[in-house]
Parts: C-alpha cells; structure tokens; sequence
C-alpha cells in the first residue's frame, strides 16, 4: 500500500505536488493515450462509487450486504470503459500474483497479509451487526465492505469483453512491472493507482483516485449509469516534484526517505523499536522524517541504523529490496519452479487461462478467500468446509514428488490459523499436464467425478440430462447441498429451494425490482448465499479453468443477484420480514413468492434429482 501519509503530504502541497490536466484533451493530441491501471485499487474504487450509485437509484442502503449484484455491475463497468475507448483512453490492468507464488514476496509481506486479514475480520464482524440488529447501515461507512465472493470472476468477464488488455503478473505485486512499463510502452500516460509507492518510484507519473474525475464529469456515484465526459479532469502526482516538496536534491535521497518513513518492506521495522532509536524530532510524521533525510542524507549515516543492517539480515535485505525497487533495478520476481509443469502453470496464468492463485497452490501455499459469513465462535467457514474440494485441486496442480499444500486462513474457532492440506491420492485424476483443451468430454467425466466426491456412488450426470449450462448449475447446488449437510447447517428444503430459484432465476434486466426492495438480510441468509457463490467459484474459477470448461458455464452474472436471493429467502421467513427496520408492502411480497414459486414449479423434475436421497420433494409442486 505504500508510504503511510505520504499521499496525505500530496493532497496538502497540491501547489507542488500536483499537475493538473484533461485526459480528453491529452487523448486527442497525442492520437491516444494508455492509463496503467492497479487491478485490486481500480475495482475498490468502482465498487464503492458503483454502491453509492445503486444504493441511490434503488432507494436500498443494504444492497451491499446481499452478496453481488453481477449483472448491474457488469453494465456500469462495461458502460465506463467503452465511454473511455471511444475518447481514445484506453486502460491497461495489472493484477498483482496470489498470495504464495513467490517466496521472497512471502516472507516480506507475510505480517502485512495478517494485519490486513486481522483488519477483514473486523469488518465482517461490523457488518454482521447490522443483521443482528446491533447497529444501523448508515453508521457503517461507505469504506467498510467485504468484496463480493465473486467479484473479481465477474470483472474479469466484463473487461475481457471490453477487449481490455489484462497483464496478470506470476509472482508479487505489480507496481515494478508497471513503473517500468510507463517508461516503456509508447502511449503510457500515467498509473492509476492509489499507492504511494509511485510517490517514489523513478520517473514515475500517478493519478490518485482522490485526484481522478476531479469536476465529476464521469458522474460515478450519481443514481444511474456512468456517462460519457466532454472533458476529464485528473492531478498527476510526479516522483520528480514529490521530492523537490520534500527537500531533496536527487531522487536517491527520496529513495532514502521511504525507507525510514516505512514503506511495505521496512514498514515493521521502522514502526517498532528501531524506529524509537532515530531521534525524529516533533515525532513521526513526513515532514519530520523529511527533515531528518535531509540531514543525514544516507539512512547508513545514522549508527542505529549502520549497527541494525550490519545484525539484522532481514532489514538488511528489506533496505537492499528498498532501493532496487524503487529505482527499477529490482530483477523480476519469479516463482519458485519445479520443472515442466511450474512452465507450464506460468504460461496459462499469463494468458489469462488459469487463476493466479493455481500458481501459490504449485508452490504449496493458499491463502483462503475472505468472505462474509457467520463469525460465531464454533460456526462452520466455508473455506475450511471446501478443504476436501481443494484436495483434488492439489492433486491436479502439484508435481508427483509433492502432496502437500499449506493453507492460511479463517477455521471454526480461530481467526487466522494454518493448516496442512493434502492433496487426493487418486490414479483416476490426471495433472494438469494430462489435461487437453480439444479433449471436452473426459473433462466433463472428471467434472462429474470431482464435483461428486462427497457421495462417490452419485450416479446422476447432469451434463447427459440437462446440458452443459444447466448441468454445471446442478453440479454446484448439488455439492452445495450435501457440504452444507456434512457440516451441520441444517439447512431445509426452503432454504434450498430458494437459493435454486436464484440460480435458476436470471432474466436480463429482471433485478431491478428486487433490488428496489429493501430488505434487511438475516445473518444466516447472507451466510447460505456466500457458502453457494463460495462453492461456484471452485467449480467455475478453479475446476472450470483447468478443465477448459468456462466458456461452457454461466458467468456470474448469469446465476446470482443478492437481492434476488434475500427477497426469495426473506419472503420464507415472514417472521423475520417483519421484525426488519423496514415495512415491504404486501403486493411485493406476494410477487416475490410467485417469481419464486413458478422457477421452481419451472425446475420441478431437476429438482428430483438434485435433492435425490436428501430431500423428499413432491414434482407435482
């Protein structure tokens, strides 16, 4: 994330700091420009401006709690980006590697990754109390939001479709490919990005979101679609005039400067006891620590510092990282390799054809995704219960020599806990070395075979009875079903029916009604959902991609809307309806429990077979 205060400084020397321009105008000068964007900080940005806009034009300060609503977020992007590419603004994106897929990002970034985890859970427990009644949305700020489960599936979809260009990086964080690329690629105009990093990095140019769009002519937050701007107005934040606000003379002592203002690589260091040995006079702070740079000029002129790097390895290499990365000299980051396969995994990753994280899984690390659910001391977490679907993933992704993964994340009754995970041990499924894209019917029969471990006597095949598309969404309510059986969920035939009508239920343009209905979601709905959508992501993201089978399966715009799902789950719940802040008028209720009752009357003799030896279900329903 960067240099803490240091954008902060920026935003108060805007007169030193800051150059301001029009991309239009730049666009149409130079015959087209490039914006080198941050994946991760331009999807928070969207989403959050994306909220505030449905929430307005919806009247329904919860949506942000129901769990995605792809298909209104697949239209804003889609609307947004073409806008920008007819103004000759294009935006190229870098998306940093998983967590794991390299060993020095790894144990340079490791105590980050738990603050941050630690930081997550938090705002779980924050939103979960506005379900329980214990505190009120509009206390919660804007900034405080759990990324939808499928979120980052979903603007995938939507930018490939915009024909963006997308550069997955395999190890680390992206911001050194991209500095450099500015350099490089003819068109490169500025990063977007809000990481101060760029405050620093050699010749860099950087727009801050805080400085982006800056006479709202984009008109993101506003109740409706992005529009299309005669004129965009951005602050370029330079490398070059940062340190001429802060003093320095040359950029190596801005280089200096960010090693003792802390940033990703020294930050722990210099924030504990070395930090209280510097003597910062007045405190730190960036002018203060600024004032000291410019006085010592080289942190080695300071005899805490000499005496540290001289015992301390680890700072030692985290001030030695310090100076490569920011004045390009770093060699790429590489992931670990293990021969032909560690090739193999690399390439489809930078193609865009398997998901980062398969290559922290290779290199025998996952980190478990963040999501929100029941965070009751003792309640099941959906990424510790899919640990045996992982298991076949490992067995697919691991060289032969290899059978173990260690995972990192949330269990039953530890916030953040790790784990040993095995990986299958089973002749029957192939590596992905074995897997060919041309070979689609015997990666449907491992589909069938992995999706069904939990029961492997299971003889319905989905695909031979209902197709491709409707199969895939069979095999997921399935798997779902019976993991939330095998962990005590308890979950009953109504609960079930509804989350199947929302599968099933996607009409183009349908979920503005329920959207409109503001519907306060009990804890355990939001859990049913995201335990579902959970389950989608390894059978679409994981299993999909390594199989070949994606483009055969519905995205997620196609299978979930949050709201859809609250109004079908709520509607079965009067008891709790009611006792929400909000009264829903009886004439929606009763629309929604038709909507919901005619997909399922729709559905009646698939759902015979989904629900097979678990539920009795009558098909004259």
């Amino acid at each position: 994330m960067g240099i803490q205060g240091l954008l902060s400084f920026c935003r108060e020397h805007e007169s030193e700091c800051v150059d301001y321009v029009d991309l239009v105008d730049i666009a149409r000068q130079r015959s087209g420009i490039e914006l080198l964007v941050d994946f991760y900080s331009f999807e928070h940005f969207i989403v959050q401006n994306f909220w505030t806009s449905l929430s307005v034009s919806r009247n329904n300060g919860f949506l942000r709690l129901l769990g995605g609503e792809y298909e209104s977020l697949h239209d804003y992007i889609f609307k947004l980006v073409k806008d920008l590419q007819a103004l000759d603004i294009q935006l190229l994106l870098y998306i940093d590697g998983s967590k794991g897929s390299s060993r020095d990002a790894t144990e340079q970034k490791f105590e980050t990754w738990k603050s941050r985890h630690h930081n997550d859970v938090k705002k779980l427990c924050d939103l979960l109390d506005v379900c329980t009644g214990a505190k009120n949305i509009k206390d919660i700020p804007d900034t405080t939001s759990v990324r939808p489960v499928l979120l980052e599936v979903q603007f995938r979809e939507t930018l490939k479709l915009c024909n963006c260009e997308i550069k997955q990086c395999i190890a680390g964080e992206a911001d050194f490919i991209i500095a450099k690329d500015l350099i490089t690629r003819p068109k490169a105009f500025a990063v977007l990005s809000n990481d101060s990093d760029f405050c620093i990095m050699k010749d860099c140019a950087f727009v801050p979101y805080s400085f982006f769009d800056l006479n709202n002519d984009l008109r993101l937050a506003h109740p409706q679609l992005p529009e299309k701007p005669i004129r965009l107005s951005v602050g370029v934040i330079s490398s070059r005039k940062v340190c001429a606000a802060l003093g320095f003379q040359n950029h190596d002592v801005l280089v200096e400067f960010s090693i003792i203002a802390g940033n990703d690589f020294t930050g722990h260091f210099v924030r504990g006891p070395l930090g209280k040995k510097l003597d910062i006079r007045g405190g730190r702070n960036i002018k203060n620590i600024a004032g000291w740079m410019r006085h010592y000029r080289n942190v080695e002129n300071h005899p805490a510092i000499e005496k540290e790097i001289q015992h301390n390895y680890a700072f030692a290499d985290a001030v030695h990282h310090t100076r490569q990365f920011y004045t390009l000299t770093m060699p790429p980051e590489q992931p670990m390799h293990k021969g032909h396969m560690s090739q193999l995994i690399e390439e489809r990753v930078q193609q865009g054809i398997y998901p980062a994280n398969i290559m922290a899984m290779h290199n025998n690390f996952y980190w478990h995704r963040m999501l929100l659910e029941d965070v009751s001391r003792g309640h099941p977490c959906v990424e510790a219960a899919l640990q045996g679907l992982r298991a076949y993933i490992y067995s697919m992704v691991l060289p032969r020599h290899a059978s173990m993964v260690t995972e990192y994340g949330r269990t039953p009754w530890n916030e953040l806990q790790s784990q040993r995970v095995y990986a299958v041990k089973d002749t029957s499924v192939p590596t992905i070395m074995s897997i060919k894209p041309s070979k689609i019917f015997p990666s449907l029969k491992l589909f069938h075979r992995i999706m069904t471990h939990q029961e492997p006597g299971f003889q319905v095949y989905f695909v031979d009875r209902y197709g491709r598309r409707n199969g895939f969404i069979c095999y997921v309510l399935r798997y779902f079903l019976v993991l939330s059986l095998s962990q005590n969920l308890q979950l009953d035939l109504e609960e079930f029916l509804s989350i199947l009508a929302t599968a099933f239920g996607h009409v183009h343009g349908k979920d503005e009604f329920f959207q409109c209905v503001p519907i306060l979601p009990t804890t355990r709905c939001i859990t049913l959902g995201n335990w579902f959508q959970a389950v989608y992501r390894y059978a679409y993201q994981f299993l999909g991609n390594l199989l070949y089978l994606c483009h055969e399966f519905p995205t997620p715009k196609e299978i979930f809307c949050g709201a859809r799902w609250t109004a079908f789950y709520m509607c079965m719940r009067p008891h709790e309806l009611y006792s929400g802040p909000v009264q829903i008028p009886m004439e929606q209720i009763d629309r929604i429990s038709q909507e919901r009752y005619k997909i399922i009357h729709d559905k009646r003799h698939m759902i015979r077979y989904i629900v097979q030896d678990i539920f009795n279900f009558d098909t004259r329903f």
